[in-house]
């Protein structure tokens, strides 16, 4: 267990020294995914998403970013992790919804970016449904801000970037 988020290593400690379980799969799927982003491993990242039934939406979907299954989300992930060279994610806040079998995370998205370019800083939420096990992510839907999103695509142009 990675305990590199501060809410965690307190609730973790408390149920490891009480003998009882205080994260489900899909949370640490989900912080497994965050720390995947911190490392800009785009491995990492891939390997939290289900292989078959994966798609990907950024939204408002007025930024005209299209749905991507696994392998269209690869190329993506590939270019925006090409454009920072430090990057976290600090969740805000966490919301685990067992009868959609999804987590809602409202996030810092903290970065530098690459050859100088200055620091980085957006919101975002990502809404997650899980595989039955909650072992892999079979929907991510993220919702960011759009004068951001713009800004990067005008300023970075990330290759697979995505927007109209």
């Amino acid at each position: 267990m990675d305990y590199s988020h501060p809410s965690l290593r307190i609730f973790e400690r408390l149920g490891n020294l009480f003998g009882y379980p205080t994260q489900s799969r899909r949370l640490q799927t989900a912080y497994q995914l965050l720390d995947a982003y911190k490392a800009l491993s785009v491995d990492r990242i891939l390997a939290q998403l289900d292989d078959a039934a994966f798609s990907q939406q950024v939204l408002p979907y007025s930024l005209g970013m299209p749905k991507r299954n696994k392998a269209e989300f690869t190329g993506h992930a590939k270019g925006v992790t090409s454009v920072f060279k430090e990057f976290r994610m600090e969740p805000q806040q966490v919301f685990e919804d067992e009868v959609q079998n999804a987590v809602i995370i409202q996030a810092k998205m903290i970065g530098e970016l690459t050859q100088d370019r200055g620091p980085w800083e957006n919101e975002c939420i990502m809404i997650m449904k899980f595989t039955p096990d909650g072992r892999q992510i079979i929907s991510h839907e993220e919702f960011v801000d759009s004068a951001k999103a713009k800004l990067m695509k005008e300023r970075l142009a990330p290759k697979d970037f995505g927007a109209k």
